[in-house]
Order: C-alpha cells, then sequence, then structure tokens
C-alpha cells in the first residue's frame, strides 16, 4: 500500500484513539417502516442542528448526560417535537407523518409520493449543489438500467448503445470527463473497445438501486476527478424491517416482433435486537430488440462511395445482483459489507450490405455488392466488494472501508474457445446493375452525389437502385471474399479501494471533516483484427455452396419502414449462425484458409499498437474541509482536496525501415506522477424556511483517456508517418462557478434555477503536425495533445408542481419540466477559429405529465437533447465535423396498486420511434441513421 496513504491512516487512527467517550444522542426518523433521510433533528434551545442520512439515521456528539427536546423538520411533513433522556438509552427511533390528508392518503396508498419527499429534503437541506432520485421514484419510469435513471435530472444526459443508455454526461460535458461512481467510488471502466475512462452502466439494472446523487459541485470528500459533475448509485441495504417483495414482467419489442421479460426479487430483514441486518436483491432482464441502420461512407466532397445497409438482431440479458449485511457491534460501532455482481450479455445477429459506387463500370452500368454475415457474444462483466465500518466517538464519526472491483469486457466463444471473438464472412458479387442515373463521376471513381454542392444525400433516391428490376441478390454469384476474426479483451481492476474519514464537531457551529483515499488499478487491453482469404485447392466457394444454411434476413422485409423504402424485399439470402460456424470449422484448421497480413491489424506487423496496453495507476487523495454555520441563514464549506496519481504504461512501438517488408516490434515503457491541488468552496444562504441561495467555487479535473497514455505507435518509413499515444500529455483541469436557488411550496411543489461557468486548461484532442521522430524530421505525427483553453457556461431551470388545487379528479394531475442551456469553446491549434467542446449539446430538456390519486399512478415523459459535435474533422472546416443528432423520446408507464400486496405496471419506451443519426456538418450528409422501434412491458409486483 502507498506510504503516503499509510501514514494518512495511522494519523487518523492514533487520533481517535485518545478521545473521551462521553454521551452521545443517536436515532433514527421513520414514516412506518420507511427510513427518511434529510430530517432536519435540532436539540431545542441547544443551538445544534444535523440531518439524518440515507438511512435515516442522525447523531450528536458530546452531549452530557441530561434530557433533551428534540425537533424534527421535514418538507411536507409535520414537525415533531420529542423529549429524550440520556441518562435511560441513547439511542432513539422517532416516527413523522405526513403533513396534509390528500398527501398522508397517497403516501398510505403508494410510495411514489414518499420517494419524492426523500429526494427533495436531501437536495434542500443539503449545503452543496446535488439531485437525488430515490429508489421507489425510478419504478415511475419505464428506466430499465442505471443510466437511463437520471436522463431526466436537470443538466444530465446520456448516450445509447442499440437504443438503451449506457453512458451518463453532465452539464455538456463528455461522459469521461464526469465521475460516475457506485457507493463513492469510481468504478473500472472495462466496457468500451476503446480506451476511454467513462463508466458504461448498461450492465446495471435499476432494480438494485436505493438511490442516486448527482453532485453538480463537488466537495473535497468526493473524488475530485469530475469536470462536469459526480453521478453516485447507492445500492440497497438493509431495510427496517422484514421487506419481501419480487416482480415479473412480460413484453413486446415492435421491431424485432419477439418478447421481453423481467424479473426481480428482493428479501430483507433485521434480527430482533436489530443489531444484524441483510438484504439480498436479484434483478434479471432479457430483451429481444432489433436494430435498423444505414451508414453512408464518404470521401470529403466527392460523395458517397460505399452505402451500408446494416440489420442487426439480437438478446440482452442484464444480470444484477446486490447483497449487503451490516452489524451493530454497539451503540457506538457498525460494520457492515457489500458484494455486488452485474452482466450484459448481448447475442448479436448482424447482417450488412455494402453497396459499392466507386466499383461502378459504366460500361456494362453495373457495380458491387459485398455481404457481411456476422455473429457474436459480446460479454461485459462486474464484481465488486467491499467492507466497512462507522464508528461514533465523543466529539466524531469515523468511517473506513477497504474494497476491490473488477469489470471485463470480452466476447464469448464464437467461432471457438481459442478464437473468440467478432466473427464476420463476406460474400462479394459483380455485374450487379445499377441505376447510372443516380450516380455521377466527380473524377475519382463513380459517386452517389445527387444534390450538387457538399455531397447532401437524398434518402428517396439512394434506395432508388434497388428497384431496377435486373438487381438481383443472387447466392450462385456471391463469391467468398473473407472471413475476419475481430478479437477484443479489456480487463480492469481496483486491486485495492481504501478511504478513511472522520468528522469531528467540536462546537455547535464547526465541523471538521478529514479524509484519505488510495486506488491501485490495472487496466489491459489486447486486441487484434484478422482477415483470412481463400487459397483452397478448389474454386472459390460461393455462398450457393452453404445452401442447408442460407435463410431469409431476420426483418428483412420491413427494413427502414420508416423511410417509407421496400428496400428490404430486395434483400436475398444469408448465412445463419449455424452456417458461418460451419464454415468455419470445414475451412479454417485444414489450409483453405491464409492470414492476409495487408489487411489485418495484428500487434506483429506493427497496427493496433494503441489497443494492446497495459497500465498501472495509484491514486492516493487526502483532504480537509470545515463547515461553519456563521448565522442562521449562512452556512460555509471550504477545504482542499490533494491527489497524486502516479502512472506506468507499458505498450510497443514498430519501426519499418523504408524498402523492408518487416517491421521490428519492441516493448516500451513509461511514467508520469502529477499532484492535483483541488480548493473547493460553497456557500448556502437560506432566504427563509422554504427558499436557498448557493454559490460554489471549486478547482476539479480528468485523467487522459488510457488510450492516450499508451507510450508506443507506429512509424511507416514509406509513409514518413508516425501514429501513436502520448503519456506526457498532462490532465485537464477546470476552475468551476456554479450559483443556484431554489424554493419550495405546497405539498412537494420546487422550482429552482441557476448558472455555472467553467475556465477549461489543456483539452485533450488528437493532433496531426509536422515533426521528429528518431532524427528524422518531417514526419508526419498523429498524437493526442492538449490544447488551447476552452470555456464553457450555462443556465438550467427546472419546476415540479402538483395540480392539487383542482378540484376533485383533476387534483391528481402534476408536471415536472427542466431545462438546461449549454455554450462552450475551444481553440484547437492548426484550425482557425474556434469550435464547441466535443460532445457538448446546446440544448436539453424534459417534461412529465403525471396522474396521482389514490392507488393509481400514471405518467408519460418526454426527453430531448440538442445536436453535439463528437469529432472534429481535419479539414477545420465545420461541414467536415461530425456531429450527434437531436434525439427526443417518449415513454409512459402507469401502475395501478389493486392492494396491499400486489400492483400492475404497464410501459412502453420509444413511442416516438426516434433515430438517431450521426453526420457531417448537418443531417444532409448523413454518416449512420438507426432505428429501434418501440417496446413495452405489462407486469405485476408482489410486496409482502
Amino acid at each position: 500500500m502507498n506510504s503516503k496513504f499509510t501514514l494518512c491512516l495511522l494519523f487518523f487512527l492514533s487520533a481517535v484513539s485518545v478521545l473521551a467517550q462521553n454521551k452521545v444522542l443517536k436515532g433514527r426518523v421513520l414514516d412506518g417502516t420507511e427510513p427518511l433521510p434529510g430530517v432536519v433533528v435540532s436539540l431545542v434551545g441547544e443551538n445544534k442542528h444535523t440531518s439524518t442520512d440515507l438511512h435515516g439515521y442522525f447523531i450528536f456528539n458530546a452531549l452530557t448526560a441530561q434530557e433533551y427536546e428534540v425537533q424534527l423538520s421535514y418538507f411536507s411533513y409535520s414537525d415533531k417535537r420529542e423529549l429524550v433522556d440520556l441518562t435511560k438509552t441513547e439511542n432513539y427511533t422517532f416516527q413523522m407523518s405526513a403533513a396534509s390528508g390528500n398527501l398522508d392518503e397517497i403516501v398510505i396508498t403508494s410510495s411514489k409520493r414518499l420517494s419524492e419527499a426523500k429526494a427533495i429534503n436531501m437536495q434542500k437541506n443539503s449545503i452543496s449543489m446535488v439531485n437525488v432520485v430515490a429508489s421507489d421514484g425510478i419504478g415511475k419510469l419505464p428506466d430499465r438500467n442505471a443510466a437511463e435513471t437520471v436522463q431526466r435530472i436537470p443538466g444530465v444526459s446520456i448516450e445509447r448503445d442499440q437504443g438503451e443508455g449506457r453512458y451518463v454526461a453532465v452539464r455538456g460535458l463528455p461522459a469521461e470527463w464526469n465521475s460516475t461512481t457506485m457507493n463513492g467510488h469510481r468504478l473500472p471502466t472495462a466496457a468500451d473497445e476503446g480506451a476511454s475512462r467513462a463508466t458504461a452502466f448498461d450492465f446495471f439494472p435499476t432494480e438494485i438501486i436505493g438511490y442516486v446523487e448527482v453532485f453538480k459541485a463537488l466537495t473535497p470528500d468526493i473524488d475530485g476527478d469530475a469536470l462536469g459533475g459526480s453521478v453516485n448509485f447507492i445500492t440497497k441495504t438493509a431495510p427496517a424491517g422484514f421487506t419481501l417483495n419480487a416482480s415479473l414482467g412480460m413484453g413486446y419489442n415492435q421491431l424485432s416482433d419477439k418478447g421481453v421479460y423481467s424479473g426481480s426479487f428482493t428479501v430483507g430483514d433485521r434480527s430482533k435486537n436489530g443489531k444484524l441486518g441483510y438484504i439480498v436483491n436479484l434483478s434479471q432482464w432479457n430483451r429481444n430488440w432489433a436494430t435498423d441502420n444505414y451508414e453512408a461512407r464518404r470521401s470529403g466532397d466527392e460523395g458517397v462511395y460505399r452505402l451500408e445497409l446494416r440489420n442487426y438482431t439480437g438478446e440482452r440479458q442484464t444480470t444484477g445482483l446486490n447483497t449487503g449485511v451490516e452489524y451493530q457491534v454497539s451503540d457506538q460501532s457498525k460494520l457492515f459489507a457489500r458484494l455486488n455482481y452485474g452482466k450484459l450479455l448481448d447475442k448479436e445477429l448482424h447482417y450488412k450490405r455494402r453497396i459499392r459506387f466507386d466499383k461502378f463500370n459504366a460500361a456494362t452500368n453495373t457495380g458491387r455488392i459485398e455481404l457481411q454475415n456476422i455473429v457474436n457474444d459480446l460479454n461485459f462483466d462486474f464484481y465488486g466488494g467491499e467492507v466497512g465500518g462507522e464508528h461514533h466517538l465523543s466529539k466524531g464519526t469515523l468511517d473506513w472501508s477497504l474494497g476491490h472491483y473488477r469489470t471485463e469486457f470480452y466476447y464469448g466463444n464464437i467461432p471457438d474457445k481459442a478464437n473468440h471473438s467478432y466473427l464476420s464472412m463476406m460474400y462479394t458479387q459483380d455485374n450487379v446493375p445499377f441505376n447510372a442515373d443516380l450516380l455521377e463521376d466527380r473524377g475519382n471513381g463513380m459517386r452517389a452525389y445527387w444534390q450538387a454542392d457538399q455531397g447532401a444525400l437524398n434518402t428517396g433516391n439512394i434506395f432508388d437502385y434497388l428497384s431496377d428490376a435486373n438487381y438481383v441478390d443472387d447466392p450462385k454469384k456471391m463469391k467468398f471474399t473473407n472471413l475476419q476474426l475481430y478479437k477484443v479483451g479489456v480487463k480492469e481492476r481496483d486491486n485495492i479501494v481504501a478511504s478513511a474519514n472522520y468528522e469531528w464537531e467540536p462546537s455547535s457551529d464547526f465541523k471538521w471533516k478529514f479524509g484519505a483515499k488510495f486506488v491501485d488499478k490495472e487496466r489491459s487491453a489486447v486486441f487484434s483484427d484478422e482477415f483470412y482469404g481463400w487459397t483452397g485447392a478448389g474454386p472459390t466457394p460461393v455462398l450457393a455452396d452453404q445452401q442447408p444454411y442460407l435463410v431469409g434476413q431476420p426483418g428483412g422485409t420491413d427494413y427502414l419502414k420508416p423511410l417509407d423504402t421496400n428496400i428490404g424485399t430486395s434483400f436475398g439470402p444469408v448465412l445463419s449462425k449455424e452456417g458461418m460456424k460451419d464454415f468455419y470449422f470445414n475451412h479454417f484448421f485444414n489450409g483453405d484458409l491464409t492470414l492476409l497480413k495487408g489487411d489485418s491489424e495484428i500487434l506483429a506487423e506493427g497496427r493496433g499498437l494503441g489497443r494492446n496496453f497495459k497500465v498501472r495507476e495509484q491514486h492516493s487523495s487526502v483532504y480537509g474541509m470545515l463547515t461553519y454555520q456563521i448565522n442562521d441563514q449562512l452556512t460555509f464549506l471550504g477545504g482542499l482536496r490533494a491527489t497524486h496519481t502516479n502512472t506506468t504504461i507499458n505498450g510497443y512501438n514498430y519501426q519499418q525501415e523504408e524498402g523492408e517488408t518487416e517491421g521490428k516490434l519492441t516493448k516500451v515503457k513509461d511514467t508520469k506522477s502529477y499532484l492535483s491541488l483541488l480548493p473547493m468552496l460553497h456557500l448556502k444562504y437560506t432566504v427563509d424556511d422554504n427558499t436557498n441561495v448557493r454559490f460554489a467555487m471549486t478547482r476539479t479535473f480528468t485523467r487522459p483517456d488510457f488510450g492516450y497514455l499508451a507510450p508506443g505507435g507506429t512509424y511507416l518509413a514509406a509513409d514518413n508517418q508516425y501514429v501513436g499515444g502520448n503519456p506526457s500529455v498532462n490532465p485537464t483541469y477546470a476552475y468551476n462557478f456554479d450559483l443556484m436557488a431554489d424554493h419550495y411550496f405546497g405539498d412537494l411543489d420546487v422550482i429552482s434555477a441557476g448558472v455555472f461557468y467553467k475556465q477549461i486548461t489543456d483539452p485533450i484532442f488528437v493532433n496531426a503536425e509536422q515533426g521528429t521522430y528518431n532524427g528524422i524530421s518531417g514526419v508526419e505525427m498523429a498524437q493526442p495533445r492538449n490544447g488551447d483553453n476552452a470555456w464553457l457556461m450555462g443556465a438550467e431551470i427546472s419546476g415540479n408542481k402538483k395540480f392539487d388545487f383542482l378540484p376533485g379528479f383533476f387534483s391528481g394531475f402534476g408536471m415536472q419540466a427542466n431545462y438546461t442551456f449549454t455554450k462552450s469553446e475551444m481553440k484547437i491549434p492548426s484550425r482557425a477559429g474556434v469550435t464547441s467542446l466535443p460532445r457538448q449539446a446546446k440544448h436539453l430538456f424534459n417534461a412529465q405529465l403525471y396522474y396521482e390519486k389514490g392507488g393509481f399512478n400514471a405518467r408519460i415523459a418526454y426527453n430531448f437533447k440538442g445536436k453535439y459535435i463528437t469529432e472534429h474533422g481535419a479539414s477545420g472546416l465545420s461541414r467536415d465535423d461530425v456531429y450527434y443528432g437531436d434525439y427526443a423520446s417518449l415513454d409512459a408507464n402507469i401502475t395501478y396498486k389493486i392492494n396491499k400486496n400486489f400492483t400492475l405496471f404497464i410501459e412502453a419506451n420509444n413511442l416516438l420511434n426516434s433515430k438517431l443519426e450521426y453526420y457531417y456538418g448537418d443531417s444532409s450528409r448523413p454518416l449512420q441513421v438507426e432505428y429501434y422501434g418501440a417496446k413495452g412491458m405489462l407486469g405485476l409486483k408482489w410486496e409482502l
């Protein structure tokens, strides 16, 4: 273990050991059996205040043995006062109830409004800027994984994969520039074929989440590697009493025309004396899915030279397991243990037709079609375990934890255990009739280029060539071209995640908190992309040779139906999954196939170097912060977090001399260490009991992506070009300024608004420029670099209002809405003018209309995310920048509480069948367009 962390931990333990054990008051606040977090607890006449934690607990230290009057305050609840006598016991349980009969009725029949009360009170009483969603509130909408739970929060957006939420971004910054954590610890991120630090959360089902916290301005006790913000998923813990519930759902995916299934089971309890508590939470979600996609490959303004028609079908299985045990050793000490498991298995079948306009023969009016048959089992595994404790001392509280986490991304045993990969087989058919009227010769081969300037694409015309009666997909003419084994293995382990925090309250106005954290991390990546061509004794096989395994393309007849085309009717037969495996086993091992080195990316050939590496990192952090109650209205929180990062990177270098066919592969190693000093200041001004104004100035950072740190690269003398990583690239820092105000009214109504600004230094981008390599000047060097400073500013507003002022039936209606605007500028060296930060959307908007009355709850939600740049074009022209287009979704959910044990639910997603699109410059120049179809589910929840 790092010596700095060890010394810090010894300091805390020795300091704690000398503190005397005086009287404390410990309590828990409940509504029935539900804990209430964020309750303001005061000792009347003593000027002592605190608030309950996530599980409803609070503590006062350094009290004398006497009687106190405790006051409890909770927004939308009736205030409560109660006498306690510490000479009898130091542990008390308090019950609170809703303020109005209307709300009380809803709480009794449904936990939905109680969920809102929890979230709103936690936000209201926090000194920092945080949004909270509680577990029973997550069920209001059909959000099935952890990423999707936060897309409704102001300033938060998600990035999707096959229509499902995967990455979380806060305030318009890239996902890897934000921190996504579980129980306060940033998780390993090996859920990606690349080398990003962004955490993918599609493996993590919502059923195991207790709370979600979104911190938009960090405090020193939170890991500081987050420029946009930090999203913390808190797993469910042992309940206050016996809990047993289950759910079962069945549904339908419109595009795949197949079923969707889900189930969950939770059991938890406490011993009779309350000392031992446990929870076991298991969730399974299986869904058949499909995606229709087309992608246009273009070469600048020369137009589209290749059109790819992609059709995906598959089955996704998400498994989640959450277990937790806690034991109350004494009135002052508690120990806990957690074990979490998550798995995403995606069984994918994929067919791709590549229409080669650049292979058009004007003499015969024919071109080429390439058919790829693809199958793979994509796996992502997550394991996490943590033990820890909480110890209440005379003037403070010590908590500590020790954990281990690991993730792995890999392909399954396809085609076999020795070559588990993304398996692709390509067949090519030449002399296919094309409609020459739809093509133009732009001097570099034929292009699909129908609108004269800048490559605008007419989606009606681009599919018209298929209406030609002579167009035929003929399996007898489709010749085998190559077999591809695409192999990826990414592993990341946090071997040790150790933390300790001590909170000391010397007086009613001051609260000190100190802490230390150490993370020992390993990240490794292996990659190869192998192509094999036919060298067998017989003639080159054709698709018809696999006749027993030829099938109609799944969903082919309805392909791209939203575009009102009948394109799928022209699709010929494709290879089944069994047919692909049959071809592999019949020809791979008997010499019929030979590796095509020139087409492959293999480490030994100097290719794919940036995706083969091993990184070892150690993060050591210490912090100190002070909370000072200046007066009844103004609270100050300030402190400093210091984080030292020590990185060792192992990679490869490849050098090929001019005139030689073989190059030399060598191992390379580099190190980098840096210290990040992160001052943070927060002010909270309470205008009145229901109005707060918060201001924060913080400094945060983000480490470079693992792929950027790879020390190796490839130099090809013939091209005088070097492509590689850059271990010397610096982390990116930001000074953040936030001003927010919120006002609470009615039962659970709130409106909030604010502005924010970020000054960003050393943003990272991939740069191409002339440089020197091994003494050779004028080499084209492509490497990640730190750019000039950038800035981002924005504003957000949100509100929640239930229309309980309306009479009778109409009083159940309500509305929630939020809008966030962001704008940014960054300068890229060698590019004229300024551009925006990557993946920064100007507009984020959410609106929900709901109805809650008795046991009935209905909600329809609209989510909008504006376009943003994903990749800056090398030309420096905005028309060559790649954009992710506007995306809007409409989802709905209905629940009806039949009785105290059973709840019926109906949910529907993507009712607009919104398309996902990437394009160059504007939507007339598409790069990728996808449709997912609508899906829904009907189910039953049972609760004891």
